[in-house]
């Protein structure tokens, strides 16, 4: 199968050429027309979009080009065009969840998660809401997939969020709040991180990616208890079995 055989050509056509006339015929160089035709095919073939796009493998064999170079030419569309830090958590929130998903109860059996980020703009974005306050980011087994200890990616999670389960977590939290000397500088969810998870010994890197993957996928009835088990392991008590969700559906 061709790729103009998914293509939407009139619509594909038409902004092809409004684009390519906007500052005069001639004006616009072969890099910025590979580029524009790049784009345009992810958004109007169908099965694809910049909210889910394929892969730069699927795209290099459609097109019969390196991966390398697809990849590349993507990674600049994605800082150009999709810089947009609410849609950016949207975005990576999917991710996650297709990674949970793909995963199912293999994901709670180690204490740390691979990501696997092909949009460039996005996986940086991901790097930098952990790295500015827990720490450099591994990616050195490949450069599209980075490497979260269990902590990480709870911070992670903490970042994305959507509003009500984030509420709920915080809620949780506030309980707690003197325990864990919160500040306006230094938030619950930061300090929660830094005392309670971290210090949680060798099971809470493991619990960690639990507590993530509940928050969610909707599972905020064992949220308490993860708080709860986390605060127990930082006093130094008994805590008990922690929760032990299962995968949500998301």
């Amino acid at each position: 199968m061709t790729i103009s055989e998914d293509l939407q050509l009139d619509a594909f056509a038409r902004e092809f050429l409004d684009a390519y006339f906007e500052h005069g015929f001639t004006t616009m160089g072969k890099r910025e027309i590979d580029l524009l035709v790049l784009r345009l095919i992810v958004e109007h073939s169908e099965g694809w979009s910049w909210e889910d796009p394929p892969t730069a493998f699927e795209l290099s064999q459609k097109l019969r080009a390196k991966r390398s170079r697809i990849r590349s030419m993507m990674d600049e569309l994605s800082f150009r065009h999709l810089a947009d830090e609410d849609r950016a958590r949207k975005r990576l929130r999917k991710v996650i969840e297709d990674r949970i998903r793909e995963e199912g109860d293999q994901v709670f059996e180690e204490s740390r998660v691979r990501l696997q980020i092909e949009d460039g703009f996005l996986r940086e974005f991901a790097k930098d809401l952990v790295q500015k306050d827990y720490g450099i980011v591994d990616s050195s087994f490949n450069s599209s997939i980075i490497v979260l200890s269990g902590d990480k990616f709870l911070a992670l999670v903490f970042e994305v969020l959507p509003d009500s389960a984030r509420e709920k977590v915080e809620e949780e939290l506030e309980q707690h709040k003197e325990e864990l000397s919160a500040t306006e500088q230094r938030g619950l969810f930061r300090m929660f991180i830094e005392q309670a998870v971290k210090g949680a010994g060798a099971e809470g890197g493991k619990q960690a990616v639990r507590f993530g993957v509940a928050a969610l996928t909707g599972g905020t009835s064992e949220l308490g208890g993860f708080v709860n088990w986390f605060m127990k392991k930082m006093r130094g008590e008994d805590a008990g079995d922690p929760p032990s969700p299962g995968i949500v559906e998301v």
